[in-house]
């Protein structure tokens, strides 16, 4: 019985390893494959792949005394980072970015050696003394590494969604959230990563180790995967235009001012509420800024400091009392709940539904029953 469950578990951990290279193959050869998101994701699942690949078949004269072989588990992090980073940075690459390939090549720098002298030099024979203590440093600098990553992508995230809410009323298709879930299940194996470091510590089983991690190597392909085919938006959205951080663009000789005349939210308030350009739903801080024949900035600061809310929050504010409107009007009894919120400006029903209810704290057909 053990036998046979080990055996559907090397099964799967193989066609884990096929699927990320045929998911490669698929992104570099679609049409849009001159896209460097494409590119980026492309060359993680190949990195995954190889990982699992290279950690479960043994590769003549790759023998080293040390127990860990798997050099390519600290490219995961980097490009995970600059997958995301395109999405939500108008940075490019640059010479500084070399850095986050150190410890991949730290790692060559003990094998190289070995590979070029053979294992009867005195460098090897230090390797071979001192191969607890290498083991236990790399495999402790791979979850050091993971895990600084792992922190610095989700804060990027958070700040994208941030940057989104200050200048989109709808970020349905920008927030990134499917890359968020993904980034999640990253989180899983880096809780895997501390437990097999327990085990290198305590005990000689690498075989054991290598497939904990090929498994969850694969698992993070499979998920992939399966967003990828099931969720349009994990590859579609890879061929769209999505905005950078607005904090990126603006001029920087513009000052945010905190506005202290009472008449001029007056004015913008009696704006919104007799043109109700919230209906609108593509309508951005600027776009209303322009409406108002004012800047952005200065709107912004009205929203952010004088109300105390983002733009995202409050013109769905708005939405939301104009559906609570819509769906008490007796001539509107005949009309679905979802129609009339797109009437209200709500581009999606799942953004809809989370919005209303944080506002109201009721689902929408609980309110409508509530009404009858």
């Amino acid at each position: 019985m053990v036998e046979l469950f080990l055996k559907i578990v090397e099964v799967i951990i193989y066609a884990g390893a096929v699927e990320g290279i045929f998911l490669g193959a698929l992104l570099l050869t679609n049409k849009n494959r001159k896209r460097k998101p494409n590119r980026i994701l492309a060359v993680l699942l190949f990195i995954l792949s190889a990982s699992i690949i290279h950690s479960l078949i043994p590769l003549k004269g790759f023998h080293v005394p040390y127990k860990i072989r798997e050099p390519f588990i600290f490219l995961i992090g980097p490009m995970l980072l600059f997958y995301v980073r395109e999405f939500t940075s108008t940075k490019y690459f640059g010479l500084k970015d070399t850095l986050h390939f150190i410890p991949f090549l730290g790692f060559f720098v003990f094998l190289v050696p070995n590979w070029v002298h053979g294992i009867n030099t005195s460098y090897n024979l230090f390797l071979i003394e001192n191969a607890s203590a290498i083991t236990n440093i790399l495999w402790f600098s791979a979850v050091v590494q993971f895990g600084y990553y792992w922190i610095r992508i989700v804060r990027m995230i958070h700040r994208h969604r941030m940057n989104l809410e200050t200048e989109f009323s709808s970020i349905e298709g920008k927030s990134l959230s499917w890359i968020k879930g993904f980034l999640h299940i990253f989180g899983l194996f880096f809780l895997v990563l501390p437990i097999t470091l327990i085990i290198v510590i305590h005990t000689d089983n690498y075989s054991f180790i290598d497939k904990t991690i090929s498994l969850a190597l694969s698992y993070i392909i499979f998920v992939l995967g399966y967003h990828g085919l099931s969720k349009e938006e994990v590859f579609s959205n890879l061929d769209v235009d999505i905005e950078k951080p607005i904090a990126e663009k603006e001029a920087p000789a513009e000052k945010v001012v905190t506005v202290k005349d009472p008449g001029e939210i007056r004015r913008m308030l009696d704006y919104i509420n007799v043109k109700k350009p919230y209906l609108d739903e593509n309508l951005t801080l600027t776009g209303l800024a322009e409406q108002l024949g004012t800047t952005r900035n200065q709107l912004s600061s009205i929203i952010n400091n004088d109300l105390g809310s983002s733009f995202y929050d409050f013109i769905n504010n708005y939405r939301v009392e104009e559906v609570k409107r819509l769906l008490t009007d007796p001539k509107n009894q005949n009309f679905t709940i979802l129609s009339i919120a797109f009437d209200a400006g709500f581009s999606s029903k799942s953004a809809f539904n989370n919005i209303f209810k944080k506002v109201t704290g009721l689902t929408p057909s609980k309110f409508r029953e509530n009404l009858n």
